[in-house]
Parts: C-alpha cells; structure tokens; sequence
C-alpha cells in the first residue's frame, strides 16, 4: 500500500465515521422522539380513562420529549453531538424513574418491573446508535443496575434478575456488532474510495508527465530541425567561402609556376618561388581540410591507401612551413627510416603532418625545435611531430582532438582555428589508425600517427 494511504484512509474514516454519527444521532432522536409521543398517547389515554397508576406518566413524558424534539432540532450542531453522548444515561434514568413511580401505586408490580425491561432494551439498543462500544455496554450495566432494583423492589426472584441482566448484555453484544459491521463497512469504503482516489492521482500524474514529456520531445525535436538548418547553412557557407578562396589561390600558384620556369634555375629568387608555391599548396591543404571535416564525420570520404614513400611528404611539409619557422628561428628537422613506404592516403596523411607541424610551430618557444619523424615497428607504420615547448598536461590530452577545441597554452597571441586536430584525428580513424598525444623522451610534446602495415 502506497506511504500516503495510511495516513489518507484514517481520514476518510474519520470523516465517513463522523457522517454516520451524525446521520445515526438524527435517527436515534426521531425513534426517541416518536416513542415518547407514542407513549405519551398511550399513557394519557389511560389515565383519562380511570387508570391512576399512569398519573405521573404525561406529565414527565411531555418534558422528555420536548428535551428530545430540542436535540433533534440542534442534531447538526457539534455541542448536542457531545450532549448525545450523555442522552443514553438520560433514558435509564427516565424508565427507572418512571417505574419507580409505578410500582407503588401499580396493583400488579412485577408487571411494571418485567415492563420495564423491555424500555431498557430499547435503551441499550439506542446507545448503540453513538457507534461506541464502551457505551453500548455501559449503558447495559446501567440498565441492568436499575432492573435488579426494580425486580428486587416488585419481589422478583433472583433467577429472574440474572435473566434479565443476560438479555440486557445480549442486547448490547448484538448492537455492538451490528454497529461493528457498520464501521467496518465505513472502512471498506473508505478504503475504496482512497484507493480510487490514489489510482486517479496516479493516472492524472502519469498522463501529466505523458504530456511533459511530449512538450519536451516536441521542444527537442525543434530545437534539433532549427539546428539541422543552420549547420546545412553553415556548410553551404563554408562552400561558397571555400570557392571563393580557391580561385584567388588558383591564380597566384598559377603565376608562381609560371616564375619557377621562366626564372634561370639556382638563383635565389626560384628559391622563393618554390617556397611560394609550397606555401600555396598548404593552403589549397588547409582548405581541403574544411570541405572533408564533414564528409569524414559521415563516412563519405574513404581513403585512397597506396604505397608511397614517406621522405618526399616530409620534405614537402617542411618546405611550406620553412618560412614560418626561419621567422621564428625553430629548427625544423626531418628524420625517417631510409626508403621507408607507408601505405595510405598520401593527399590526406600530408595533410595531417602539417596540421601537427603547424600546431608545434605554434607553441614551440622561440630558437626552440620541431622534428618531423617517420618509422616502423612490428605490425604498425607511425609518423610523429615532435617539439619542446609547452608539455600538455594528461588531463587535456583527449579533448584536444574533439571539433572546436583550441588549445589552452598562448603563444603570442597565436591561436588555432580549432579544426587541424579534429580533421587529423579523423583521417587517422579513417586509415583504421590512431593519433594520440605520447610521452617521449628529450621532447615535451610529441603527436603520434600510428597507422597498421
């Protein structure tokens, strides 16, 4: 049974409990005052008729049942609810008295007497009406006490007396359970009617989350559609941003290639070129990189794996960064097993090394080192960026590859975009690698690409 039920159901009992009392008392005062007026008929007849032994009847009947007619009139106050509780002694009293008066004058008194035991079973019967146990059986000892003194005063014997007092208790025992199964019948619909009570607050509580819940589903679900929108907006603008940068870039690697062959080889100026050109082609990179975030998260993008030799891609990413680091004096280094082939996606893997170049020169101190390494091991290939600036602390490690992340350490006010990491972190995925930040010794940062053979 449900923790709030005990409490709930006692006080419905109390309430039906106290509609009964009230309805009962009603009744009880009706039987009362009917009863008198019967007797009070009865006993004026007589006496009008020559019968002297019912003088003293009418006249204490008549105020009996204008104290009766008075309780009825006030049956819904709570004082005459209280005073009912005394009106049972009140009757005992009332019959005692009456017959006490009759006996003497009575030419046959144990008539009176045996008379007067059916009044107190009415009595008994009538203080059953409080729904009191205690004064149902009260009443019963009070009604016996006045008819052994009757019976004793009319010169009954004691056997009769015994008799009487059994009938009275019998007639309280029967009241009594008749107003138990009244109560217990309060109870079991008090019970009903709690049940119902809680079972209709459940439902109405269950149908009031249903419909929360639905609010909130529905909330959602808008929320996910505007969002759906905006990033569909997003990367139509990052297309349209995209072409527009790639045809300038077009123009100017288009002009630079066309210097590299006019120029006379060895001079200085091809050398800038040639820089120029490395350059331009980090960014055409760069912005490859923005156009394949969305095709890797969706898995449209597959790579292309094929053997291919590592030091040309090395070579390759320090060129397009060798002005970068000449500006900031970090030393680039290369270093990788000879004639080592890695098998992969070469326009994607290139652009992974970069993006890890790129962040170490970032952070990297000033006259500090960058190497750009490539191996084998049993089983694996790996490729690594290494460089000795700031150490990222364990905790940080994980999140630096999630979209958006910027690194937490400043270098000159030099900050990432946010996607290089999460772009290199996908390729790996997408190669069936892995790309982690791992402890080395002599380097205090080093990312590592680590791809199967």
């Amino acid at each position: 049974m449900d923790t709030a039920l005990p409490a709930a159901f006692e006080n419905e009992l109390a309430r039906v409990v106290n509609t009964q009392r009230q309805r009962v008392l009603g009744a009880g005062a009706v039987v009362r005052l009917v009863g008198t007026v019967v007797f009070l008929a009865v006993s004026t007849g007589l006496y009008l008729s020559g019968a002297r032994d019912w003088a003293h009847y009418p006249l204490i009947l008549a105020g009996y049942g204008l104290v009766v007619a008075l309780l009825f009139a006030l049956r819904s106050r709570p004082v005459t609810r209280q005073l009912s509780v005394a009106q049972p002694v009140v009757d005992v009293a009332l019959v005692f008295g009456l017959q006490m008066l009759a006996l003497p004058v009575s030419p046959f008194p144990a008539g009176v007497a045996g008379f007067s035991l059916g009044l107190f079973a009415l009595v008994v019967a009538l203080s059953g009406l409080e729904l009191m146990p205690w004064l149902v059986y009260g009443t019963a000892g009070l009604a016996t006490l006045g008819q052994a003194v009757l019976m004793r005063d009319a010169g009954v014997g004691p056997g009769a007396v015994a008799v009487a007092a059994v009938t009275l208790f019998l007639v309280a025992a029967v009241s009594h359970y008749g107003t138990g199964r009244l109560r217990q019948l309060a109870m079991d619909l008090s019970r009903a009617e709690v049940a119902r009570q809680l079972e209709a607050r459940r439902t109405s509580e269950v149908e009031d989350a249903h419909r929360t819940i639905e609010r909130m589903l529905a909330e959602a679900h808008a929320r996910n559609t505007q969002l759906e929108t905006l990033q569909a907006h997003q990367e139509q603008l990052m297309q349209f941003l995209v072409h527009d940068l790639r045809s300038p870039l077009s123009a100017v690697t288009l002009s630079l290639s066309w210097m590299e062959q006019e120029l006379p080889v060895g001079t200085p100026l091809v050398e800038s070129v040639r820089t120029g050109l490395a350059v331009t082609a980090r960014l055409d990179r760069m912005i490859s990189d923005l156009l394949d975030v969305p095709r890797l998260e969706q898995g449209r993008l597959s790579p292309r794996k094929q053997p291919f030799p590592v030091a040309p891609l090395l070579d390759e990413v320090r060129r397009s960064l060798d002005g970068a680091a000449r500006l900031r004096k970090i030393r680039l280094e290369l270093a990788s097993t000879p004639n080592l082939h890695i098998v992969g996606d070469a326009g994607l893997l290139i652009r992974v090394v970069e993006n890890l170049a790129t962040n170490a020169l970032r952070y990297a101190p000033s006259g500090g080192r960058v190497r750009l390494e490539a191996g084998e091991t049993e089983g694996l290939q790996w490729l690594a960026v290494r460089n000795d600036g700031i150490a990222i602390p364990p905790e940080a490690r994980e999140s630096l590859f999630d979209k958006y992340t910027q690194g937490s350490r400043e270098k000159e006010g030099r900050r990432g975009y946010g996607l290089g990491l999460y772009f290199s972190r996908l390729a790996a995925e997408a190669h069936g690698g892995r790309l982690a930040v791992e402890d080395s010794e002599g380097w205090s940062t080093s990312f590592v690409l680590r791809l199967p053979r």
